[in-house]
């Protein structure tokens, strides 16, 4: 398992979308915010949610440095969301549209479960030369550990 303090961090921001998307159109809180307001703050959070894991997570997708490249087909069916997750946040941005918000809220709660899921199964590359902790520990005389 990889998960990191980045990947809770994502969590805690999807969550805070999430959770204040329920209270708004629960009517529990939030009533006097209208929906493009809603939606700018679930946009914004979903955006700070992708933005969480930056450079490693850009390196993975990419195959840049250490970094196993993720699946072809993982790729596609998160660009496919985050696309959809765009443009809906844009549209109910712009005409206020409550399911388009509906959209982008679901949509950015199914990228961070795909991503978390990932990460949660995969194990972290190595570097070229690097030597696997197992080895690594196993060469050390027990003495010095």
């Amino acid at each position: 398992m990889s998960l990191t303090w980045r990947d809770l961090r994502t969590t805690l921001i999807v969550f805070a979308a999430a959770i204040g998307y329920a209270v708004w159109v629960s009517g529990a809180a939030l009533q006097g915010l209208s929906t493009t307001v809603v939606a700018v703050g679930a946009f914004a959070l979903g955006m700070a949610g992708c933005m969480s894991n930056d450079k490693e997570q850009l390196a993975a997708v990419f195959g840049t440095g250490a970094q196993r490249r993720v699946p072809l087909a993982y790729a596609v069916v998160a660009s496919t969301i985050g696309a959809a997750a765009f443009v809906a946040g844009v549209i109910a941005m712009i005409w206020a549209n409550e399911a388009m918000l509906a959209t982008l809220v679901v949509s950015t709660v199914v990228l961070w479960a795909l991503a978390t899921v990932r990460h949660a199964i995969t194990r972290p590359a190595r570097a070229p030369g690097e030597v696997p902790e197992s080895t690594a520990t196993a060469a050390v005389p027990a003495g010095r550990r």
